[in-house]
């Protein structure tokens, strides 16, 4: 575990020294221009690939709430994934889909980003329904706040109707499933309110859904390599992105 979290930080610290990322300079959070979307342009065939979710809107901005860290985060935490872990991916192995699409369903984790933002749709809802029921996975981050909270609960019940969201404790497997997680305690990026992680089960107990809430661990992955938080930081952000992903592909 020890020989684990050293390689992060290592690997972190690299990152850092490497060059100069094609979106730096673009502006750093929400006020950055959104690049279109690019297809799956990874150089491998990987077992696994980080898909973005793109969604309707109740806001509608320069630069949409669901692509909010794209596409930093995701290369980060596929490149720390392919070098602590034994799963088949490199940084490219990433792609946006949208919610009400087929393309979805060839995607086991599915990522959200800014959920506080979804206005769902009918097509939508269904869909990732099926995805979840089939054994489909869902990380919801980057939301905070009491109205961000009710538009997603609200969301989620559409999705899942009858289910309920609960707070998931550090002992669960989710948190366990490769880092052993020592506390959920952490910093919130920016400095609002405690994080806290909030899931939805199913019949026989597996997570479907897990949400940062009052947290955005994507912020974590995208900036890692400049230096904008302390490394101990973006290493718990790193540590809960390998334990999700791990958990759905053996969930």
């Amino acid at each position: 575990m020890l020989l684990r979290v050293v390689t992060i930080l290592a690997l972190i610290t690299l990152m850092a020294e490497g060059g100069q990322d094609p979106w730096q300079g673009r502006g750093r959070g929400r006020g950055r221009r959104f690049a279109p979307p690019e297809p799956l342009q990874a150089t491998i065939a990987p077992n696994f690939a980080f898909a973005r979710v793109q969604f309707q809107s109740v806001q509608q901005r320069r630069s949409p709430g669901w692509s909010h860290d794209y596409p930093r985060a995701e290369r980060n935490l596929l490149r720390i994934l392919a070098e602590v872990s034994s799963v088949y991916t490199e940084p490219a192995a990433h792609t946006i889909v949208p919610l009400a699409s087929d393309e979805i369903m060839r995607y086991p984790v599915l990522y959200f980003s800014e959920p506080g933002t979804w206005a769902i749709s009918p097509e939508e809802a269904e869909n990732f329904r099926n995805h979840l029921t089939r054994g489909g996975f869902a990380i919801f981050d980057d939301f905070d706040g009491p109205w961000d909270w009710e538009n997603f609960e609200a969301c989620m019940a559409v999705v899942l109707p009858g289910r309920h969201l609960e707070l998931i404790p550090l002992e669960d497997p989710l948190f366990q499933s490769f880092f052993h997680i020592k506390s959920l305690e952490m910093t919130n990026p920016t400095g609002r309110w405690a994080p806290s992680f909030w899931g939805i089960r199913d019949d026989e107990g597996r997570v479907q859904v897990v949400a940062n809430f009052n947290n955005d661990i994507g912020e974590y992955w995208e900036w890692s390599d400049q230096g904008y938080y302390p490394i101990e930081l973006s290493n718990e952000g790193y540590k809960l992105g390998v334990n999700y992903i791990i958990y759905a592909l053996t969930h």
